[in-house]
């Protein structure tokens, strides 16, 4: 390899389907990244794309399987015919990607990849990790305030000027679309002078230059923000290196050039971008992907399928990320039902196997992660990979000392109340990939040898935007993962609800914002805690002053997340491209891809 760098419940349960491991490929016949299994993230090197950065290593919706396949290979490749042959358009990129999101404005990282190639951002993240000035020029924190020094030749699409009221009307913005933007600390921002902003934080927020590096964070027009949410999702103005041409729902949205631009990040070549033309197609089906680059039709695509991608690192240029935050976990909901007991919980993390089935399902695609709290990507990360190795016999003297001593007809555990050991586990749209599906369906056979009967309901866009399977008594464990470039990952997934409100999430089909009557729900508190002395420690290690001291208290809490069972990792959140030997100059952050140095050689 070169690389680079509405049904009802009972009608939609999966029942339990077995997987052997003995149907896929011994994941210990293949070579690993170290004896000891995956690399560190100061361990693992990749060369970057030819012409760009060497890296350094520090997701996808639960497809219609009928419109898979010969379909989508049929609408794909008439575009690509359209298209012309990838490789003869010099100017023009088409890039395969897998989720189309509903709004450039949601929350949330898919919407976020073409956002980012739109709007610029105050600070730049490289490939390697380190923060560079971008819209500001320079930075400082004293306590719950930052300055930034900002770039007075900054000019959005729209005509309108980039200035320090700008970002004050962005940070008013984030604060209204998202309940993660008070959870990370934001309180407010003020204007110095023209071109001199302060933004200010509840606490002292360490983290927020690394927060700001987000394409969450990008900056819009100040005129854009007046419009309707409906439009600012449709058609977001921004100052980047590309312009939104139009969008083919189902089909693709066609970026070009911004040729008046003359700002782009320290480290970069600062000028237009070297693309005239993005394709940016919705390609659901891995394997369609796949094959519109073996066949010439792509430049680069999104997620190949992980049966192809050792092939893939030995026939093209790859690069692989894992997304800050948090990975893919499992929160077992703390409140009601089974996983109310620790030791139901801590039963289950023993049985579930969680290892073996990343390594045999995914192959290197996507890794084994123990740390349900933290990404390895995040600063402070601890490994926990070895928390809780399989052990089924200890998985079931657990389960007996809570109470289920009795093994039915059917393997299944039942309680001293007679109800069977009944686990309701919604898979999400958009958030569980096919392999992370099949994952699941393996994780329900191991749990079922020890008397585990898991659910698995496949959710509809329709329930998710509904809220449906959100309400504290209609799941027990969800999958999903968070990204954040900061600890403050934390204080999102674990804050309490006070109670005082009720909410429903819809973001991920509109804008990432919550409806409520007063007080302060948190939809992402996933596992349901209220311990308001976990949050409480959150927010001690983001005040401590001392960054060792820091470190130890941030541990801790990854450390008391783990013994008490609250989520269990499973696999890393992972963003993997692959491309034609042609392409050279890709900027691929731990955020996502960037394509404005991007060029076809």
């Amino acid at each position: 390899m070169r690389g680079w760098p509405n049904a009802s419940r009972d009608t939609r349960r999966a029942g339990y389907l077995p997987i052997h491991f003995s149907d896929y490929p011994d994941p210990e016949k293949r070579p690993s990244a170290s004896p000891g299994g995956h690399p560190r993230p100061e361990q693992a090197e990749e060369p970057g794309f030819p012409g760009g950065r060497a890296l350094r290593s520090n997701m996808s919706i639960l497809r219609k399987l009928v419109a898979g396949g010969a379909a989508t290979l049929a609408l794909l490749g008439t575009a690509a015919v359209q298209a012309g042959a990838a490789k003869d358009e010099k100017d023009s990129l088409i890039y395969l990607h897998s989720i189309e999101p509903k709004t450039f404005y949601q929350w949330w990282t898919q919407a976020e990849y073409p956002r980012r190639q739109l709007l610029d951002g105050l600070i730049f993240l490289d490939g390697e990790g380190k923060l560079h000035p971008w819209l500001a020029k320079s930075w400082k924190q004293d306590g719950t305030v930052w300055t930034f020094d900002l770039r007075d030749d900054v000019v959005f699409s729209d005509g309108s000027k980039f200035n320090a009221e700008t970002v004050v009307k962005n940070v008013e913005f984030w604060l209204k679309v998202s309940t993660s933007v008070p959870d990370s600390f934001f309180k407010e921002a003020k204007a110095v002078d023209e071109y001199k902003v302060e933004i200010h934080t509840t606490i002292a927020q360490p983290w927020l230059a690394n927060l700001l590096s987000s394409g969450g964070f990008a900056i819009n027009s100040s005129p854009s923000l007046a419009r309707d949410l409906k439009e600012i999702g449709e058609n977001p103005i921004g100052s980047g290196p590309f312009v939104l041409k139009e969008w083919k729902r189902g089909e693709e949205i066609v970026l070009v050039r911004n040729e008046n631009y003359r700002w782009g990040p320290e480290t970069t070549h600062g000028g237009p971008a070297h693309l005239k033309t993005i394709h940016w197609k919705f390609v659901p089906d891995a394997n369609a992907r796949w094959l519109a680059l073996e066949k010439g039709e792509a430049d680069l695509i999104y997620d190949p399928p992980s049966v192809k991608w050792k092939e893939a690192t030995g026939k093209y240029p790859t690069s692989t990320r894992y997304a800050p935050g948090r990975g893919q976990t499992l929160s077992l909901n703390t409140e009601f039902g089974p996983f109310a007991d620790k030791r139901v919980r801590q039963a289950f993390a023993y049985a579930s196997n969680r290892k073996k089935i990343v390594e045999t399902l995914f192959r290197g695609s996507a890794l084994y992660e123990g740390n349900g709290a933290y990404s390895r990507t995040t600063p402070d990360y601890v490994d926990l990979d070895d928390a809780y190795p399989y052990d089924p016999d200890k998985a079931v003297g657990l389960l007996e000392e809570a109470g289920y001593t009795r093994v039915n007809g059917d393997g299944f555990r039942v309680g001293k109340d007679g109800k069977v050991l009944e686990v309701l586990f919604p898979v999400y749209p958009t958030i569980v990939s096919p392999e992370g599906y099949t994952s699941l369906q393996a994780l329900q056979a191991e749990a079922k040898k020890v008397g585990f009967k898991i659910d698995l309901i496949a959710l509809t866009p329709t329930d998710l935007a509904a809220g449906r399977y959100t309400k504290p008594d209609e799941y027990h464990v969800y999958l999903g993962y968070w990204t954040m470039y900061a600890p403050t990952v934390l204080s999102v997934n674990y804050r309490p609800d006070d109670g005082s409100a009720s909410g429903t999430i819809f973001g991920r089909q509109n804008l990432n914002q919550i409806q409520t009557t007063g007080g302060s729900p948190n939809p992402h508190n996933r596992v349901r805690s209220k311990d308001w002395k976990l949050q409480e420690a959150i927010v001690e290690a983001h005040r401590e002053p001392d960054p060792q001291a820091r470190h130890a208290k941030l541990a801790a809490i990854q450390q008391h997340i783990s013994d008490e069972a609250l989520a269990l990792g499973f696999y890393t959140s992972t963003y993997n491209l692959v491309g034609q030997k042609y392409l050279s100059g890709l900027i691929h952050n731990i955020h996502g891809p960037i394509f404005y140095a991007l060029k076809k050689d």
